[in-house]
């Protein structure tokens, strides 16, 4: 990880990133805020609430 001023805190892994045929690297689908990118589901704070409430209401 590097830090602000663009040195490394730590120095890199000895060994290649991890990569498939498929995938070099797939953070942005992780971060995506698009609902049809990448894996699980986007709620609004309302949502939220009534999805993980234990009212059930």
């Amino acid at each position: 990880m590097k830090g602000s001023s663009r040195n490394w805190r730590e120095s890199p892994l000895p060994h290649p990133c991890t990569e498939t045929g498929d995938s070099r690297m797939n953070l942005n689908d992780f971060i995506s805020m698009d609902p049809e990118v990448g894996w699980g589901s986007i709620y609004t704070l309302s949502e939220s609430v009534h999805q993980f409430s234990t009212c059930n209401c």
